[in-house]
């Protein structure tokens, strides 16, 4: 009997991972997580009484099975529970190193009845709910999935991150349609090598899944087949941009999508963003979505929150961006480059507990592409604030457009109280979020309040 003819026949009152949740009824999946081994609980579940267990291990109750894989079992197991959600929404699953938050919200304005599931949290009905990862275990995702075609919507756009490929966090979802933005250095603390990294964000793809590609990227070229829908500047890309500009008001440009031609009006910015825009026509032409109504969705789309989030103040601007990575470092400070009229100051740290090898890489980026930089904290966890700093120093050649301010506020007070009329204040690295990760407590923090009110915004 297959694992999920078993928890069939025992008529599970819900399912958990967390043994803090369980009650009668309810099925434990027991594996062992980055930070506690759901084995070690086990005993505690079983006193709960009439539950059952699903474990990799062998235990000597009989309500307890032992599988090969947990997390496989786990997967199916809330698909059936919940009613099979994804099979009944249109799924799109976007992965990348950068782009997928974006291009989530895009789709969000191009389709009417549509949800996200993110970075930034999930929504139902324009209501955001936080979560903790990116891509949320298998329970949790499909109990999202669930909830939004109880509520009405029936497409979902979510973010397939490099971990939920890796750690199978994604068993049991049926995807319609697959999307790859692009593969840059990222979580090398977890895959250690690029090619781990990348490994695990093509697996996500497998023979026979329709996808939309973009093929400037190295690894995108590898996913290239009849089911794909290319996008990029090169030439044999289906979707490209024929002609394109961009200022501080935006993204205007001409796509050739096959054989006919759209016109693109965006108030987004940067080269970085016009393909965001090409992944999202090319869903959105999968489905076969009019185009005139995707023209007029991506003109009123100002994106996803913490991302090149605008603030102007006396002919100063202040640009609050997610960018965490010395790639998409780069992407956001070409992007202002190819717009200012005077100065960029970028402020940015690094966080704690994270990949090292990309401290360096991202002050070299920010010394490069900036006239000046103030290096401070991002969510420094349990490291030195100052050992990150060091890090980040040890990229930067010529120090003297450097500043130094481990707190955060005053690092940005200082940044806006050094910019002079048409400078852009860039500030990297936290986005969207509201918080900040010490070491020994989580502050309330949010780098676009912080610019409202210094700035007499809010």
């Amino acid at each position: 009997m297959s694992c999920l003819d078993v928890i069939k026949n025992f008529n599970p009152a819900d399912l958990s991972y967390d043994s803090r949740n369980i009650k009668e009824g309810f099925v434990f999946f027991a594996y062992k997580g980055a930070n506690a081994d759901g084995n070690d609980y086990v005993e505690d579940v079983l006193k709960k009484g009439r539950v059952l267990v699903v474990s990799q291990r062998d235990f000597s109750d009989s309500r307890c099975i032992r599988v090969d894989d947990v997390k496989e079992c786990m997967g199916k197991a809330a698909d059936w529970f919940f009613g099979y959600p994804s099979k009944k929404l249109n799924v799109v699953g976007i992965t990348g190193t950068n782009g997928k938050t974006t291009t989530t919200y895009l789709l969000k304005g191009i389709f009417d009845n549509s949800e996200v599931v993110g970075t930034i949290g999930y929504t139902i009905k324009d209501k955001l709910f936080k979560l903790k990862n990116t891509t949320p275990e298998s329970i949790d995702l499909h109990r999202i999935f669930a909830e939004i075609y109880k509520n009405g919507s029936r497409w979902a756009f979510c973010e397939v991150s490099s971990h939920a490929v890796s750690l199978n966090r994604i068993a049991g979802i049926e995807f319609k349609l697959k999307v790859f933005t692009n593969i840059s250095q990222d979580h090398l603390d977890f895959y250690k090598t690029m090619e781990n990294y990348a490994k695990a964000k093509l697996s996500f793809f497998n023979k026979g899944d329709y996808k939309v590609v973009n093929i400037d990227d190295e690894y995108g070229k590898l996913l290239i087949d009849e089911r794909a829908i290319t996008y990029g500047f090169d030439s044999g890309a289906f979707i490209r941009p024929d002609e394109f500009e961009y200022s501080l008001d935006g993204i205007k440009a001409r796509l050739k999508v096959g054989g006919r031609t759209m016109e693109i009006h965006s108030p987004l910015i940067g080269r970085y963003n016009i393909y965001n825009i090409m992944a999202a026509v090319g869903v959105a032409v999968f489905f076969g979505v009019d185009f005139a109504k995707i023209e007029e969705a991506i003109a009123k789309n100002r994106g996803a929150k913490g991302r090149l989030e605008f603030y102007r103040h006396d002919g100063v601007y202040a640009v609050v961006d997610y960018a965490h990575t010395d790639d998409a470092m780069k992407n956001v400070l070409e992007a202002l480059n190819g717009v200012k009229k005077g100065r960029i100051i970028t402020v940015f740290g690094a966080g704690g507990d994270r990949d090292r090898l990309k401290r360096p890489r991202m002050g070299r980026v920010a010394e490069s592409l900036s006239d000046l930089v103030v290096i401070t904290s991002d969510n420094p966890r349990s490291e030195d604030p100052e050992r990150i700093i060091e890090d980040i120093l040890g990229g930067i050649e010529d120090k003297k457009k450097v500043i130094v301010e481990p707190d955060r506020f005053e690092a940005i007070k200082k940044a806006l109280k050094i910019a002079q009329k048409n400078d852009i204040v860039a500030i990297l690295g936290k986005g969207h979020e509201d918080y900040q990760i010490l070491k020994d407590k989580t502050i309330h923090f949010d780098d676009a309040e912080v610019v409202k009110k210094l700035w007499g915004l809010a």
